[in-house]
């Protein structure tokens, strides 16, 4: 397994679409949102690190394209371990507020859309350089 240390990372919207199996970025998309390198670990303004990582990943940097991917699939699986993984059991008026510089996250399929809409509301503060 290779060292974690100076490793980074080619975000983009269109490995985003491609990853979560939607339709091709246009090339409008890809214009407005062209792709940015960011490191792999990155270290929280209060000092600890974490990985980075998202559906947004293309491939690390420097590396061999399908042995970055592999790479990139084992350190998240190894980071959604059962012991590391919260899931909310919503009730009524609740409320779930995070971190995105620290965590990982994703919708579970276990409610009917249909019947009960997913709410969000984004608010973001002004952060970091990722380092």
């Amino acid at each position: 397994m290779p060292t974690l240390k100076g490793l980074r990372c080619t975000h983009s919207w269109e490995a985003s679409r491609r990853n979560t199996g939607n339709t091709s970025a246009t090339e409008e998309q890809k214009r407005e949102s062209p792709p940015v390198s960011h490191p792999l670990v990155r270290t929280h303004p209060d000092g600890r690190k974490s990985l980075y990582l998202s559906m947004h990943i293309d491939c690390i940097e420097d590396m061999d394209y399908d042995e970055g991917h592999a790479f990139l699939k084992d350190l998240e699986e190894r980071a959604t371990a059962p012991e590391f993984v919260y899931r909310h059991q919503w009730h009524a008026g609740d409320l779930t507020l995070w971190d995105n510089q620290v965590l990982l996250h994703r919708a579970d399929c276990n409610f009917d859309m249909t019947v009960r809409p997913r709410v969000l509301h984004c608010t973001v503060v002004i952060g970091t350089v990722p380092v």
